[in-house]
C-alpha cells in the first residue's frame, strides 16, 4: 500500500482569497460562507501531478478525494442515499463497457466452522431494470444459499467429530466470477461455486449467465443457431475434435457417447463460444472444469443470421 509519506507537496502559495458557499452533508448539515485559498499547493503522488482544485482553509489543505484516491490506485464509490464516500482497493473483477458495469459484492469472514469468501457479481446500467434486478437477486441468492447449506453441513460434521473424538476440519465456501462484455453485443458472467464440508476434497462447479445486450434478454444456446437439424451435428464434431486432443484425461465413454444438445453449458467471447463441463461430467474430478472453445468461423454455416453478422463482423 502506498503511504502518505510518498507524497511530495510543493507549496506555491498563490494567495487568492475567495468567498464560497459550502454545503455540508446535504439534507442534514449547515451552509456556511468561508474564505479559502484556491489551489494553494501542487499535489504530486509518486512524481505525478494530481489534477483537481484544492483549497486551504484555517491552516488545513483540502484536496479532491477522488483524484487523490485514484492516484493511489484506489476505487471511489459514492452512495447518494447515505451521503457516503467509500474508498477501497480496486475491484479486480470490475468491468465496464457501453454503459454496462459489473462490480463485486463481497462477503468474507471466518468462524469456528467455516471459512467464507463470496465474490458476487452485481450488474448496473441495463435499461431493462426489471430483468437486471431479477438477475442480481438470483446471483446473490445462489451464493448465499450455498453458504447457508455448507455452513449447516460442516457444523453437523464438526459437532459429530467432537462427540466421536475425530480430527476436526473446518469447512469452506467461496465463489468467484469472470465477466465478459463482448463487442458483439453479448455478455457472459460465469460464476464458480466451491464448497467443502468434509471428505477427501471439496466440490466446485460453474454456472453462466448469458445475455443479449442489444435486446436485453437472457440468451439460450439454441437461439444462436438457425434451427436446422445440422447445427447440433456441427457442434458435436467441433467439440469432439477438441476433446480428442486430451482424450487421456477424459472418461473413455465420453468420446464414444458425446452428442451436443441445447443443454450444453457455454459462455460467449469475441472469438467464439466456449463450452464447458463441470467435474465428473466427462472426466474425473482431478481434471477440473473442462473447457473447449469453438470459433464463430467454424459455425458460420449454422449460426442465426443476426448472430452470424454480429459474431463474424465484431
Amino acid at each position: 500500500m502506498k503511504k502518505i509519506s510518498k507524497f511530495a507537496i510543493a507549496l506555491t502559495m498563490v494567495v487568492v482569497f475567495l468567498t464560497v458557499g459550502v454545503v455540508f452533508a446535504a439534507g442534514g448539515g449547515i451552509n456556511k460562507s468561508i474564505q479559502v485559498v484556491l489551489n494553494g499547493i501542487n499535489l504530486v503522488v509518486d512524481g505525478r501531478m494530481v489534477p483537481g482544485d484544492n483549497i486551504l482553509y484555517n491552516g488545513t489543505t483540502f484536496v479532491p478525494v477522488r483524484a487523490l484516491a485514484e492516484a493511489l490506485g484506489k476505487e471511489v464509490k459514492w452512495d447518494a442515499q447515505t451521503n457516503t464516500v467509500e474508498i477501497s482497493d480496486k475491484d479486480p473483477g470490475f468491468v465496464e463497457k457501453n454503459g454496462i458495469k459489473i462490480y463485486t459484492k463481497t462477503v468474507k469472514y471466518k468462524d469456528e466452522y467455516t471459512d467464507v469468501s463470496l465474490k458476487i457479481p452485481v450488474i448496473e446500467g441495463m435499461k431493462n431494470l426489471e430483468l437486471m434486478d431479477r438477475l442480481n437477486e438470483e446471483l446473490e441468492k445462489k451464493a448465499l444459499d450455498l453458504k447457508k447449506e455448507t455452513e449447516k453441513a460442516i457444523k453437523e460434521v464438526i459437532e459429530e467429530s467432537k462427540k466421536q473424538g475425530w480430527p476436526l476440519r473446518t469447512g469452506s465456501v467461496y465463489t468467484e466470477y469472470e465477466a465478459l462484455i463482448n463487442d458483439n453485443g453479448t455478455m457472459s458472467i460465469s460464476v464458480i461455486y466451491y464448497e467443502y464440508s468434509g471428505g477427501a476434497h471439496g466440490y466446485s462447479f460453474k454456472e453462466t449467465l448469458n445475455l443479449d445486450l442489444m435486446n436485453e434478454k437472457e440468451l439460450l444456446l439454441k437461439e444462436l443457431f438457425d434451427g436446422s437439424a445440422d447445427y447440433q451435428k456441427v457442434l458435436t464434431d467441433e467439440i469432439l475434435e477438441e476433446m480428442y486432443k486430451e482424450k487421456e484425461n477424459l472418461f473413455p465413454e465420453t468420446l464414444q457417447d458425446f452428442k451436443a444438445s441445447d443443454n450444453l453449458n457455454f459462455y460467449l467471447t469475441d472469438e467464439g463460444i466456449v463450452f464447458y463441463f463441470n467435474p465428473y461430467e466427462i472426466a474425473p474430478y482431478v481434471r477440473g472444469i473442462a473447457e473447449y472453445k469453438v470459433p464463430y468461423e467454424s459455425l458460420k454455416n449454422v449460426l442465426n443470421k443476426d448472430f452470424a453478422r454480429r459474431f463474424l463482423n465484431s
